[in-house]
């Protein structure tokens, strides 16, 4: 009976037919391989004209001039609101050291005699 069985499995070996229903290696999501990479026939790459080469180089140098003046542009807007803020800012600033009360204060012994809350609003120009 181990004869026989034994037998048998050195048949199956020898004739080196495979099932396709599972690959050897278990790795079913894998597809079979016609052939080597090597075997198969390149193709030649569809060459274009000149004139066709040149149309396509000046339309993408058009396309990157455009690119280039609309960056500029919003460049230019972006600083010129900048310093709009920036002047903004600036004009509220003297504004409210226009409007401001000030008193002089010549005698500095009052200084002395003033509470501390009244002293921290006190600013010295």
């Amino acid at each position: 009976d181990n004869r026989r069985r034994r037998e048998a499995v050195v048949s199956t070996q020898s004739t080196g037919v495979k099932h396709s229903s599972k690959p050897a290696s278990g790795r079913t999501w894998k597809q079979k391989k016609e052939c080597r990479f090597s075997a198969l026939s390149k193709d030649k790459q569809s060459s274009t004209s000149f004139c066709s080469k040149m149309d396509f180089k000046t339309q993408k140098k058009n396309i990157k001039a455009l690119v280039d003046q609309i960056q500029s542009e919003r460049s230019a807007e972006s600083e010129a609101r900048k310093q709009r803020i920036a002047d903004n800012r600036r004009r509220r600033e003297e504004n409210e050291k226009k409007c401001e009360i000030v008193q002089k204060i010549t005698n500095t012994k009052k200084l002395k005699k003033i509470k501390k809350k009244h002293l921290r609003t006190v600013e010295t120009r």
